[in-house]
């Protein structure tokens, strides 16, 4: 071990903490013509459909965005508006908003798109199993 010269005077230590982990899987999905942090929530729930039995949407087409931390919660992105479009032009009928984004969703929503309110992970893999199982009436709306 050496040491270095600080700030003050004072001698430091460099440390470089590493979390390095093995999965007996391997997970891949293509990351074309995506760029910024807002597929952050749909990468995640691509991850968990590919780990999980059975399909997450039930074979429905389902958008959605969201910036997603380490915790699980969902932030709020940038041009939800021009997302829902693009989306509903591309066919899907169910769009997963994050809870921030709900009033401009809620302002903009193209016609024949249904807006899901999520604030977390857990709450999107909820909404897209009670969407499975025909709990329609207990989806959170924007």
């Amino acid at each position: 071990m050496t040491t270095a010269k600080g700030p003050a005077g004072t001698a430091v230590i460099g440390v470089v903490p590493q979390e390095k982990a093995s999965y007996p899987f391997s997970v891949s999905f293509g990351l074309r013509d995506v760029g910024g942090p807002s597929a952050g929530m749909m990468f995640a729930l691509g991850i968990i459909d590919k780990l999980t039995p059975g399909s997450l949407t039930g074979g429905r087409y389902i958008a959605g965005t969201g910036t997603i931390d380490d915790t699980g919660t969902v932030g709020a992105i940038g041009g939800i508006t021009q997302k829902m479009i693009g989306a509903r032009r591309n066919g899907a009928t169910v769009f997963l908003s994050p809870a921030a984004n709900c009033a401009t969703a809620a302002a903009t929503r193209p016609d024949g798109l249904r807006l899901v309110k999520v604030r977390t992970l857990a709450d999107a893999v909820k909404a897209l199993d009670d969407l499975r199982a025909g709990r329609t009436a207990s989806l959170p709306a924007c």
